[in-house]
């Protein structure tokens, strides 16, 4: 700017040999515009807004006459010369105002500095102190922790009290001792896994005897029915060379082996279900084998694999025959006693006809009984014959109120005599049922008779047949001695008593065989009861809607 307006003041100042002192006059007039609107916008120093506004003002003043005359032409004390002048002045007032600031900025950087210097220093060395204060509470922290595991890895280790107590070993690098610990932990966990695998061959080697000792045959199968093991019994009966493995279905197994193990190898089976019968040849003996598939589980719910086991069930089987000829002799023995004690019962009938009611209703009844167990012995020769011998019915419409009370009357004249209260089915009612005449009755006679039995005098027991839900319903109850609770299910199965000391002639049978029939009806028997409060039964009869009596 002060250039530019010497050049427009002096034309003759840095005027170019190539130049005209027009062209220099335009171009200083947009020099010095162009710096004095620089100034306007760079406004920094206090009072330099003051100076450039003065100056525009004196530019303003200026310009017009500048534009119009060349330079040079005006007096010494013109106006445009004051104003030459007065820009002069507050040019040299800018940089003064510049200048100052300059180096008033200057110093306070220079003080800003030497704050700064200080607070890092200040800093750095508070950083350093925190460091070491940190470093010395985590090793602190971190040696305690280490320390204190040391400690009881060495009283786990020596449990002792001779062992003395855990030395003081302050001082001494931590995690040395630490890693001193674990390893005489890992040593002791060696040995012990030594003496564990040891203790375990020791008892898969007995148990590899016991299973090759017993009769019965074991394979262990994976989920794909491979064979993973077997004992010695098992590897004959599948055909096994030593160890051998391989598919079930892939071995070159007998034609009774195969036939019984066809839904196993087809994925058929029932878990803990028989897969039917075969016999054997082991050794010199002949066997009978019943297989049977059990599942072995995992721990997520899924199929490992199956044990297949062979039961041995000669002795079963031996038995089994032996009962059948003892059957078969003793119902042949029975059947001619049988025959003339029912013609004995019958002449004495006919010759006694008439001569009393209660005689008539005795020898009545006598000779009902000889004619059912006639049949049932009848029956006993049947099932002898027959290998596999099964509960034979034979149903007919029956009204079994009717037959009911008839069968319950030898009971009636034993109630009467112990003083308890014996309640029939109220004999104008009617309800008809499809059931074998001679061994349904049997059921409720057993049940009523073992009520008899154990209930007092002054008691009472009810025989009643209503109608059920699906079918016919006969609840015996009576107020005797009562059932246990845990007894309510056991007291079905064969030879099971109740009794502390059974009565002589007393098997624990009746309640099977009379669930064993009852179930061949079609229906199903229930107890209950509590002790000392009397004991009932109920025994149920499907409905067939479609008979007519």
């Amino acid at each position: 700017m002060s250039r530019a307006l010497l050049r427009l003041e002096t034309p003759e100042y840095g005027l170019p040999f190539e130049r005209s002192p027009e062209a220099v006059r335009r171009k200083s007039l947009g020099r010095f515009e162009q710096g004095l609107a620089r100034c306007e916008s760079n406004i920094t120093e206090s009072g330099e807004k003051e100076i450039i506004r003065h100056m525009r003002l004196s530019w303003d003043r200026l310009r017009p006459a500048l534009e119009a005359s060349p330079a040079g032409s005006w007096p010494a004390d013109s106006e445009e010369i004051q104003s030459f002048r007065e820009l002069h002045e507050q040019i040299e007032s800018l940089v003064a105002v510049n200048e100052e600031g300059l180096i008033t900025t200057e110093q306070e950087t220079r003080r800003v500095a030497r704050v700064m210097r200080g607070a890092m220093t200040l800093s750095a060395l508070s950083a350093l102190a925190a460091l070491a204060l940190f470093a010395i509470v985590s090793a602190n922290r971190i040696a305690n922790p280490v320390t204190e595991v040391s400690d009881r890895l060495h009283r786990a280790l020596n449990p002792d009290p001779g062992s003395g107590p855990v030395p003081d070993r302050r001082g001494v690098d931590e995690i040395a001792r630490l890693r001193s610990e674990l390893e005489d932990l890992q040593e002791r966990l060696r040995l012990h896994e030594d003496e564990q695998n040891r203790q375990l061959s020791h008892l898969q080697t007995r148990l590899a005897f016991v299973m090759n000792k017993v009769l019965e045959g074991m394979v262990l199968l994976d989920a794909d029915l491979h064979i993973v093991s077997a004992n010695r019994i098992g590897r004959t009966i599948l055909r096994l060379a030593g160890d051998a493995g391989g598919a079930l279905g892939d071995l070159d197994l007998s034609d009774d082996v195969r036939r019984v193990l066809a839904p196993v190898m087809d994925g058929a089976f029932q878990p803990e279900r028989d897969l039917g019968e075969f016999g054997y040849r082991v050794g010199d003996e002949e066997r009978v084998y019943r297989p049977r598939v059990l599942t072995v589980p995992r721990l997520d719910g899924g199929v490992e694999g199956y044990l297949l086991l062979f039961w041995d069930v000669t002795e079963q089987r031996r038995f089994e025959a032996s009962r059948r000829r003892f059957i078969s002799m003793l119902s042949h023995q029975l059947k001619t006693p049988m025959t003339s004690l029912s013609m004995s019962v019958n002449l004495l009938r006919e010759k006694l006809s008439g001569t009393g009611d209660d005689r008539d209703e005795l020898l009545s009844i006598a000779s009902e009984a000889c004619h059912n167990l006639s049949t049932l012995v009848s029956d006993l020769i049947e099932a002898s014959r027959d290998m596999t011998p099964d509960l034979s019915l034979k149903p007919r419409r029956v009204d079994l109120v009717r037959l009911l009370n008839a069968a319950l009357r030898p009971l009636v004249p034993q109630a009467e005599e112990k003083g308890i209260d014996f309640r029939l089915p109220a004999p104008d009612q009617t309800a008809y049922a499809d059931v074998d005449p001679v061994k349904f009755p049997w059921v409720v006679i057993n049940i009523a008779g073992n009520a008899l039995r154990y209930t007092p005098r002054g008691g009472r027991i009810e025989v009643d047949v209503r109608a059920a839900a699906n079918g016919l319903e006969v609840a015996v109850s009576d107020t005797g001695a009562g059932i246990e609770p845990e007894n309510l299910e056991s007291i079905f199965q064969p030879y099971v008593s109740t009794d502390r000391e059974p009565e002589p002639g007393t098997h624990g049978l009746g309640l099977a065989i009379a669930r064993e029939i009852v179930e061949a009806h079609g229906g199903g028997i229930e107890a209950g009861g509590e002790p000392g409060r009397g004991a009932s039964f109920q025994i149920r009869l499907p409905a067939n809607p479609e008979r007519k009596p």
